[in-house]
């Protein structure tokens, strides 16, 4: 029995809407069974050791700590700081989402908890600004996609964690691109205010304004500056990091903001669980389908596949791009890294593409595809907040992405634009 089979097993339990975890499993229990050569016992083996990882600790403690700064109301911090920094600009409200956005990205990891946090708060003003109901809502979207791009981000500890790759180094490495997808909305937020007409705020904004706002942010600013500080400084590890992540959002939300009190925490912990479960049950079942793919040399096969259409690398990573953004316009992002990243894996060695490199491939296609129509889940997140079904934002979020994928193809072509920073510290 060819590994075509257990291909076609996953494609009909996808197609009868069975969930993404239970369809992997199922898929690979069946052809187990149906091959002589495998005993069953290995799917539980095999999904015990796919987490039985020290690394995947951080992914609980990073959604408890965001968990924690959305509930204790860091959000409309950074959205007052933000709003002050860039409100006289023309675009100015709509860049103080982008900004707020990518702000709250390094403290969340989350592009849907981004998208939450900041596009409700901001998605009324920028209506009743002018920018338009279906517009507003693609932006947010957009915005929201900075969360699996900045650190902690928990898509690049979950791929780390998979390619062996160092996840300090992709942490590093994720910070531009982050930061240039945020700039790139800015600029889109720039010509949609001149092509409708927004005036930007005239108001003065005092220093003593400004002052009190970023005084009262600064806790918030502070806990990414602490954690990839303490990372690279040797002082704990990114699990630990996760940690260490945990306790200073509880001080600052606890005893510092006063936003939350103790009957807060178990509705915190029950939403931290149930994420996490979601992951992690993804991720065990996940396991045993890649271990099927390698024990049958599927990722060779992909390999000699591609080398039938072309040899040059170019073309080849583009078919990669356009493969992954496909991926990530039907499923979530976890899905998408645990099916695809041990073929990834084989095909970047063979094109002497670097894991850090690949990890950042990875990262920004799954990120753009989370803004995609039809599946994309800030897309869906945001659409929820505005109350807008996702074909009226069809038309504004192209040229988003349009020019997120710009992003991308810098990432894909030029990566000493993006590397240099990780390389640089690992070499302090």
């Amino acid at each position: 029995m060819g590994i075509e089979w257990l291909l076609i097993f996953l494609g009909i339990c996808l197609i009868i809407n069975m969930p993404v975890a239970f369809a992997l499993t199922a898929s690979v229990t069946l052809y187990l069974a149906l091959n002589p050569k495998y005993p069953l016992i290995l799917v539980a083996q095999q999904m015990f050791t796919g987490i039985d990882k020290f690394v995947f600790l951080a992914i609980p403690f990073f959604i408890l700590s965001g968990v924690i700064m959305q509930k204790g109301g860091i959000s409309d911090r950074l959205i007052k700081l933000s709003s002050l920094l860039l409100d006289r600009l023309l675009g100015g409200f709509a860049m103080s989402t982008a900004l707020a956005s990518m702000f709250f990205a390094s403290l969340s990891g989350s592009g849907p908890a981004t998208t939450a946090a900041i596009g409700g708060a901001m998605l009324p003003t920028l209506e009743k600004k002018g920018y338009g109901k279906e517009w507003s809502v693609a932006y947010i979207a957009a915005a929201g996609t900075m969360g699996p791009m900045i650190p902690p981000s928990i898509t690049l500890v979950i791929f780390g964690a998979m390619a062996s790759t160092s996840i300090s180094a992709l942490f590093i490495a994720g910070i531009l691109p982050g930061m240039l997808i945020g700039v790139a909305l800015m600029v889109m937020a720039y010509f949609r205010a001149k092509k409708v007409g927004i005036e930007p705020d005239k108001r003065k904004v005092t220093s003593g304004e400004l002052f009190k706002a970023f005084k009262n942010a600064i806790w918030a600013l502070l806990m990414p500056v602490i954690i990839i500080g303490g990372i690279l400084g040797g002082i704990f590890t990114p699990t630990e990091a996760a940690v260490v992540s945990v306790v200073y959002a509880l001080v600052v939300s606890l005893l510092i903001y006063r936003t939350i009190s103790l009957r807060h925490l178990p509705e915190i912990f029950k939403q931290t669980v149930s994420t996490s479960a979601v992951i992690m049950i993804l991720t065990a079942n996940a396991a045993a389908f890649a271990w099927v793919l390698g024990a049958e040399q599927a990722p060779q096969q992909i390999l000699q596949f591609l080398y039938s259409i072309t040899e040059n690398k170019f073309l080849l990573l583009l078919i990669i791009n356009l493969f992954l953004l496909l991926i990530g316009c039907f499923m979530d992002t976890t899905s998408a890294l645990i099916i695809t990243v041990p073929t990834l894996l084989t095909v970047a060695s063979a094109l002497d593409i670097s894991g850090l490199h690949l990890g950042l491939i990875v990262a920004t296609n799954l990120s753009l595809g989370m803004a995609t129509p039809p599946l994309g889940f800030t897309l869906f997140t945001a659409c929820s907040i505005g109350n807008v079904s996702i074909t009226r934002t069809i038309r504004p979020i192209l040229p988003m992405i349009g020019v997120m994928c710009i992003v991308l193809l810098l990432v894909t072509y030029f990566p000493g634009l993006f590397l240099w920073l990780p390389e640089l510290f690992v070499n302090m």
